[in-house]
């Protein structure tokens, strides 16, 4: 590896994150500042992170790698004044609770502020203040909420959420920003800053920035189309042979070259199809005619006609393909890591951030497991002597090396 992006793994280095978060958008934030070199610390209750359990288990250990993990108690004071040390010794402190909690273990941005003025204070949230405050925010919550669930699916179908949890991945990243931004920003002033970024928002700026204009544009609600797109026709996922591929045709000349691959020559200047206005409105009938064209060709043998003529043509494939993909392999995206509670190795992909000399982060160590560096945590940051660990430990303030069931 290069020393440019050495560097850039070690930006962050010297700065401190207490991390109290669980699920997907706080965790991922925090994996994102342990990329660059920050001392992220995992703060968990005793029955630890919600994520751990068998419905996020396997996301939990790629967006908890390069992390201490430690369990404090907040329901003890004496739990809670450990957290508070550990705010005092610290640069940031990122929250993903809900507010009420929040306020009743009396860790808000003005409780922490009052101790560390300087601290940098990351809230993750579902809504934010105002009407929504005290509604549970999740991610798909968010894509109900803001319209996205609605555009997602087929009009034959109930609305649709996206598997993948975009808003969550995207929260994180404006976190991290945000955190970037309020650093670069104390290093100027000596300010410390709270930055908050909602489910909410960034699902709503979203879909204004994609679709919500249309609507004020033309006074009509986008519908759902599946994988094409209401404006652009043919541009979608079309059988072939054997199996799916995405295609389409973004401009006019490709379409007439599309038709000419197909055999289709006869429906250039059909009057239904002669303009993309056209297909828009004939849009069911030009999928069963392309369809039956596509169905005469295998997905590669397509792909590789279609991809010559300048247009994007890429098979619809299983998520299992990823590990055997040969570009993602010459790029070195993925990485091994070991799942600390069944011993097997998984997978977790690197920051999506390279340079000339290659991804920026690397994979330095596992997930932690439930309470994994506690003692070392609060010996080697917090400097607390044997007899204080010992009393904590038997106070169940704080746990070590806890065994799930």
């Amino acid at each position: 590896m290069g020393s440019s992006s050495f560097a850039f793994g070690e930006l962050l280095k010297g700065i401190r994150v207490v991390e109290l978060t669980s699920w997907i958008s706080g965790p991922y934030a925090g994996a994102m500042l342990a990329a660059l070199g920050a001392d992220v610390i995992k703060v968990e209750p005793p029955q630890g992170d919600s994520w751990r359990d068998d419905y996020g288990y396997a996301s939990f250990v790629a967006i908890n790698r390069n992390k201490k993990g430690i369990v404090i108690d907040l329901r003890k004071e004496e739990g809670r004044d450990v957290l508070l040390d550990l705010a005092r010794a610290s640069d940031v402190f990122l929250e993903n609770m809900a507010p009420d909690t929040i306020r009743k273990f009396r860790v808000t941005y003005d409780d922490i502020k009052q101790i560390n003025p300087r601290i940098i204070y990351g809230s993750i949230k579902g809504f934010g203040d105002g009407p929504y405050e005290d509604w549970i925010g999740t991610d798909p919550a968010a894509q109900a909420m803001s319209g996205s669930m609605m555009v997602t699916g087929y009009e034959d179908k109930p609305p649709a959420r996206c598997l993948v949890s975009w808003i969550d991945d995207a929260a994180a990243i404006y976190m991290a920003y945000g955190v970037l931004a309020a650093l670069m920003r104390r290093s100027l002033t000596g300010e410390g800053a709270y930055v908050e970024v909602t489910l909410f928002d960034v699902a709503s700026e979203f879909v204004t920035n994609n679709l919500l204009n249309e609507y004020l544009l033309t006074g009509r609600l986008p519908g759902r189309y599946g994988s094409e797109y209401p404006t652009l026709v043919p541009y979608g996922a079309f059988r072939a042979k054997d199996g799916y591929i995405f295609t389409g045709a973004r401009n006019e000349r490709i379409w007439r070259e599309l038709c000419r691959v197909l055999g289709l020559d006869d429906i250039v200047d059909d009057p239904r199809f002669r303009t993309n206005k056209d297909r828009v409105a004939h849009r069911e009938e030009l999928r069963r005619i392309i369809e039956g064209a596509m169905a005469k060709f295998t997905v590669d043998e397509l792909a590789a006609k279609l991809r010559a003529l300048g247009e994007v043509a890429v098979p619809v494939r299983t998520m299992d393909k990823l590990l055997s993909d040969p570009h993602l392999a010459h790029r070195g995206l993925l990485r091994e890591v070991q799942d600390p509670e069944h011993d097997v190795p998984v997978k977790a992909a690197r920051i999506s951030l390279r340079t000339k000399e290659g991804y920026v982060d690397e994979v330095r160590s596992r997930a932690p497991e439930l309470g994994e560096h506690t003692v070392e945590v609060l010996r080697d940051v917090l400097h607390y002597d044997d007899d204080k660990l010992r009393l904590l430990l038997e106070k169940d303030a704080v746990l070590a090396n806890v065994r799930r069931r």
